[in-house]
């Protein structure tokens, strides 16, 4: 079958002159990038890296990271993707726990791999970018990586939003299952001058395998920049004729406060954007549409359990008064049941019900973890933990997480159903909705919001507001404002609620 290992020999020949992939510092065809990977794949073999071995990668956005993951691919290994945000423990605990005996390293992170390294035992082998890494590299065919669709790939983490992230093995069929998903559903690398622009961490499987996969298997650019700012962004979209991007909507509403999409690159070639990982509420799609407005833009849902596409909501529906808020209905190669949480029966049209997905992109396991993996998949179905309810047309609505349920006066209250229509509001930027403990309601609803810049909005005038929308149990008994950024965020854009929580003391 068909892996990421044979794009890397096929695009050498099919399009060898052709950008394979843009950084701040440099760019490589997709003959040089082959070459590389390749001779990284035989020098990790010759190293005794052997077929199904956890290889790691702690690297920001960049060719060397994209050079890294295809060259594990080539060897037949998994690479194992580390979050390098974490702090050294957690780095610690994600590379014991996965077992990593070679990990690559680029050279803004040396001092967190040396950090961590110092709690390692035993230590794994570190190639450092540089000389180090390429004494590595052995020039030539490395041969057959010998993998199928079903073998593994690459480890991707959770996001750690209810505690410390799981490690999600994933099978090489998710990164093809991914690419044709992408382009049959929504265009993405149609064209062949098709070019990706990623800016969340190459660590979550949104950019590695929605938004890299598709624009490498169909042997297009990928542009990696090494951190998200609103100049770079405007001038790398002109300077590389970026056609596509994936932004969650943090991101869109800072480049709208800064006027990136008013500039000549997004005006002359920019056509998709994509976005994901938090609701893009109303405001911000007209904001786009009056100042791009030939910008096609597509809402997606998912979870890297599930590989990590479910649902999109396609162009032609995004602008629809009655379908805001909607996460769409499913890809090609996906298929969902809503379940009652109790019965686990399958509920109809209009009742509340946990996300259940089945396909070929859905994880393997967790790794070194049977018990939630078997808690997780059962009879071939992934358990989100997502609720949502489905209209009759197929639609479906996000609503909360299953354990992000605040019982209030005994009535259940879907903090997601708040932040939702908060972010309606033409004055919020950034929120998030806990539930607090108390003695009269057992937990009461609490709202951190950020403002957008130059707006003003009182606690009075955001509850009249949500009192139209909302039944009187579900409005907060307390708003809190801070500033934009303050809220915390995991890298796909989610509210970290249990950080959220000790920042504010609640």
């Amino acid at each position: 079958m068909w892996t990421l290992a044979d794009c890397v020999r096929v695009n050498a020949r099919r399009h060898p002159d052709r950008t394979a992939v843009v950084d701040e510092h440099g760019r490589l065809t997709h003959r040089e990038l082959s070459a590389r990977a390749h001779a990284l794949a035989r020098g990790l073999r010759e190293a005794g890296v052997q077929k199904g071995d956890h290889v790691g990668v702690l690297a920001g956005n960049g060719v060397f990271c994209i050079e890294a993951f295809l060259g594990i691919v080539c060897a037949g290994a998994v690479a194992v993707m580390y979050n390098w945000r974490w702090a050294t423990e957690e780095l610690v605990r994600g590379i014991a726990t996965t077992g990593a005996g070679v990990v690559l390293v680029d050279r803004r992170h040396a001092d967190a791999m040396a950090a961590a390294a110092t709690d390692l035992d035993p230590a794994p082998t570190v190639y450092h970018q540089g000389q180090e890494y390429e004494r590595l590299l052995r020039p030539g065919d490395p041969g057959e990586p010998g993998v199928s669709w079903d073998d593994p790939m690459c480890v991707l983490f959770t996001g750690g939003t209810t505690g410390f992230s799981k490690g999600v093995v994933l099978a090489h069929r998710t990164a093809m299952v991914n690419s044709i998903n992408e382009r049959l559903d929504c265009g993405m690398a149609t064209d062949a001058d098709n070019v990706a622009l990623s800016l969340t961490p190459l660590f979550h499987s949104a950019a590695l395998l929605c938004v890299f996969a598709p624009h490498y298997t169909s042997g297009g650019t990928n542009v990696v920049p090494g951190r998200f700012d609103e100049d770079l962004v405007g001038k790398l979209v002109d300077a590389e004729r970026v056609t596509t991007s994936f932004l969650i909507p943090n991101m869109i509403r800072r480049l709208l406060a800064a006027g990136t999409f008013e500039g000549p690159g997004f005006q002359r070639w920019f056509r998709q954007l994509h976005t994901g990982g938090g609701l893009l509420r109303m405001p911000d799609k007209l904001a786009v549409r009056a100042v791009a407005p030939d910008i096609r833009m597509y809402f997606r849902y998912g979870l890297t359990e599930a590989g990590p596409m479910v649902t999109r909501l396609l162009d032609a529906d995004i602008m629809r008064p009655e379908l805001d808020g909607s996460i769409g209905q499913e890809y090609t190669l996906a298929e969902t049941r809503l379940t009652d949480l109790v019965s686990e029966e399958e509920v109809g049209p209009g009742e509340l019900g946990e996300i259940r997905v089945r396909g070929p992109a859905v994880m393997l396991r967790y790794h070194d973890r049977p018990q939630e993996t078997a808690e997780t998949l059962r009879d071939g179905w992934l358990r989100t933990g997502d609720l949502a309810v489905r209209d009759e047309r197929g639609y479906l609505y996000y609503r909360d997480r299953a354990k992000d349920m605040i019982k209030s006066g005994g009535e259940n209250v879907y903090a997601a159903e708040i932040e939702q229509l908060l972010y309606a509001h033409p004055a919020v930027m950034e929120c998030g909705v806990l539930g607090v403990a108390s003695a009269e309601w057992d937990e009461e609803v609490r709202a951190v919001v950020a403002t957008r810049p130059g707006r003003r909005v009182t606690d009075v005038e955001l509850g009249e507001y949500l009192r139209g929308h909302l039944a009187g149990y579900k409005i907060p008994k307390a708003f809190a404002f801070v500033e934009p950024g303050a809220i915390p965020l995991n890298p796909s854009g989610k509210v970290v609620k249990g950080e959220l929580r000790r920042l504010m003391g609640w």
